[in-house]
């Protein structure tokens, strides 16, 4: 695997190869375009566990927020199996189905990394948040996710830091080119 650097890294490349500087807030609008453009992202299989919240609702990680960095939600699921909890014969469930679904669970072994033990729940998305039916207190979430830094930015090897960095002189010097041109013409 090639060997990942800070999206900031980019600067530096803007500065010696082009002679370009800009604030950061500009560089990361900028460097993210020319990144979704690119369409390779280095991704990997992330496990969060979280609570549900009072107000029914869980808030993604920074590094799965659909739209803005990508990810992809695998499976959400309850830490707990699912058995009949309604029966014919008892107001409280099948006590020998519990029984049997925790030592199915017990005695599984070489389980897919897609594997999360529980009952699979339904859920909403909207934004950067899950909301839920009821609560059903801490769930494990299953996703694809980018490599982040600490600052929820893609980690990007070099070629791609060299793509951002060329794509955003780009649009620097086609910017600077369209507003001389235009002052000389009036």
């Amino acid at each position: 695997m090639n060997k990942l650097n800070n999206f900031h890294y980019v600067a530096v490349l803007l500065d010696m190869l082009y002679g370009i500087e800009m604030e950061d807030e500009e560089l990361e609008e900028l460097g993210l375009i020319a990144w979704n453009l690119i369409g390779n992202k280095n991704i990997r299989l992330y496990r969060y566990c979280a609570e549900i919240g009072p107000d029914l609702s869980i808030t993604l990680p920074c590094n799965l927020v659909e739209g803005e960095l990508g990810g992809i939600i695998e499976a959400v699921a309850a830490q707990y199996e699912d058995w009949e909890r309604v029966t014919d014969k008892n107001d409280w469930g099948d006590l020998n189905s519990a029984f049997v679904e925790h030592h199915i669970e017990a005695e599984k072994y070489f389980n897919s990394p897609y594997y999360i033990p529980g009952k699979l729940l339904k859920y909403e998305q909207v934004g950067d948040t899950l909301y839920f039916e009821r609560n059903y207190g801490k769930v494990t979430i299953l996703y694809k996710g980018i490599l982040a830094d600490e600052e929820g930015l893609p980690e990007i090897t070099d070629k791609e830091a060299t793509a951002i960095a060329t794509y955003i002189a780009y649009v620097m010097k086609l910017k600077e080119g369209l507003a001389t041109n235009n002052a000389n013409s009036t």
